[in-house]
């Protein structure tokens, strides 16, 4: 295929099976952060049933110590925070196997092509959420009587083996996206992809709340889990069926838009280079500075924004005594003005693009001011008298730094090119561990300090974000800083 068409395929009218695609992959993203952050919800009542609250030998030893083991208040403040910090490590467990497995999984969709990959994934992590309604039947096969820290291991597990499931589906999903679409709709379609995905977090306490009241076994939150887990099966099946990883691959895909899709993109090292004798670039991927600004950004929005899918529901409840179950609402809203902060981020960056021709500051001014402003919105918020005004603080925060998330994904897919699957594993990982040490962090720092040291901390975040969005350059290309494999040439970046 050459990259300039002949004038015959221009006048044809491009087809619109790119937008399918979009449709169904957005509906892939809806599913991750529902899976993934219906836990939250639950927490209550997974605590409960699963006795985290029972102290360790430890706690009761510092009881001792204090002359408090006898005191009733005292133990049941000391249980309240044991099972809180037993929830912290399982928050953190998710994001420890997510981590892990981020750039092989990104790397297997270069290799594979995403739709292979996609489907193993979501095989994978359907079956551990249901699984997770399970960690007491399991734990029962291992010990006729099994103890809390028994429960809390095979919980921890669990929770780690989904996160080593759902891990590599956004790398893959971007590459699939950078397939499909050319590089001026790229960051639009990132922001349908991650408006998708604060909608399922949105919604994901009132989903769960939903299915816990169904009757008999399909209620409560272990038959939540196991629902959730079936329709991510059913899924996965209608997907390999449907999905191609290629236009060209795909009947109904018209010649004018696999040349939309190109839009005149050179062959060697851009993610529409099919062939396999380009190497993978590790040592740019690993140290090159523009990637590492890329990874620095997608560590300090994972450590601020986890916040609000882990810690927040928590915060209502100590700062204004609203229970997990009253706080359904609140605790969504923030995903669903990260929604509108997604799809108005992809489609700013996409018009900077069009309308100044500067590809670098295009993607970068959304993250700048979208961090700044972010920063400014969070410190306030555990000086509130009211859980509206929280709610409201945390809405904007969480809205202005989603400008910049289809931002960043699209400069994973810009610069990493062949390789972007794998170019986005590695910022995935770096961003997992950022939302891993979130909890741990912010949680111990509310614990010991209270909550407004904790808001200035995931402050300091966005502001250290903002500062790396200056060094990331959507036209340092992966290939533009490596030789050639074809010529020995170095290859400029991707026009």
């Amino acid at each position: 295929m050459s990259d300039s068409p002949p004038s015959a395929v221009l006048e044809t009218r491009a087809t619109g099976v790119r937008y399918r695609v979009l449709f169904v992959l957005c509906t892939l993203a809806f599913l991750t952060y529902l899976d993934r952050f219906c836990i939250s919800r639950v927490q209550g009542d997974l605590a409960r049933d699963l006795r985290f609250h029972e102290l360790t030998a430890a706690d009761e030893r510092a009881l001792e110590e204090v002359g408090n083991a006898d005191d009733p208040q005292a133990r049941r403040e000391a249980g309240e925070a044991r099972s809180k910090a037993r929830i912290d490590v399982v928050f953190a467990a998710f994001l420890v196997g997510y981590a892990i497995f981020e750039v092989p999984g990104g790397w297997l969709g270069d290799i594979w092509g995403p739709r292979a990959v996609i489907f193993r994934i979501v095989v994978w992590w359907s079956i551990f959420t249901a699984l997770t309604g399970s960690v007491a039947a399991i734990a029962g096969w291992l010990s006729p009587a099994p103890t809390v820290g028994l429960l809390f291991a095979t919980l921890v597990l669990v929770r780690l083996l989904f996160g080593a499931g759902e891990a590599g589906a956004y790398p893959n999903i971007s590459r699939a996206l950078g397939r499909w679409f050319p590089f001026r709709e790229r960051a639009g379609a990132q922001g349908c992809i991650w408006m998708s995905a604060r909608l399922g977090g949105a919604l994901a306490p009132w989903i769960i709340g939903s299915l816990m009241a169904l009757p008999g076994i399909l209620g409560g939150w272990q038959g939540a889990f196991w629902m959730l887990g079936t329709v991510g099966i059913i899924w996965a099946v209608l997907f390999v069926l449907w999905f191609r990883d290629r236009p060209e691959d795909k009947p109904g895909v018209n010649a004018a838009e696999r040349e939309l899709v190109r839009s005149g993109a050179p062959r060697f090292g851009s993610i529409y280079d099919d062939a396999s004798g380009a190497r993978v670039p590790w040592r740019t991927l690993c140290l090159g500075r523009n990637f590492l600004a890329i990874y620095g950004v997608a560590f300090c929005v994972s450590f601020s924004w986890y916040f609000a899918g882990t810690l927040f529901p928590r915060f209502l409840n100590e700062q204004f005594q609203k229970d997990f179950s009253q706080s359904e609402i609140e605790s969504g809203l923030p995903f669903l003005a990260g929604a509108v902060g997604c799809i108005a981020g992809g489609r700013l960056s996409d018009a900077l693009i069009r309308r100044t021709g500067n590809r670098r500051w295009g993607r970068s001014l959304p993250g700048i001011v979208g961090f700044v402003l972010a920063a400014l919105c969070t410190v306030p918020i555990p000086f509130t008298s009211e859980p509206w005004q929280a709610v409201a603080l945390l809405c904007f925060a969480l809205g202005l730094q989603d400008l910049s998330v289809p931002c960043i994904w699209s400069v994973t897919a810009d610069v990493g090119g062949r390789y972007a699957g794998t170019a986005g594993g590695f910022m995935n990982t770096i961003g997992a561990v950022g939302g891993a040490l979130s909890p741990l962090i912010v949680g111990e720092v509310a614990r010991e300090s209270g909550w407004p040291a904790a808001y200035l901390i995931l402050a300091a975040s966005y502001l250290v974000g903002s500062i790396l969005w200056l060094r990331v350059d959507a036209t340092e290309t992966i290939f533009g800083m490596e030789p050639r494999a074809d010529s020995g040439e170095t290859g400029g970046p991707t026009p």
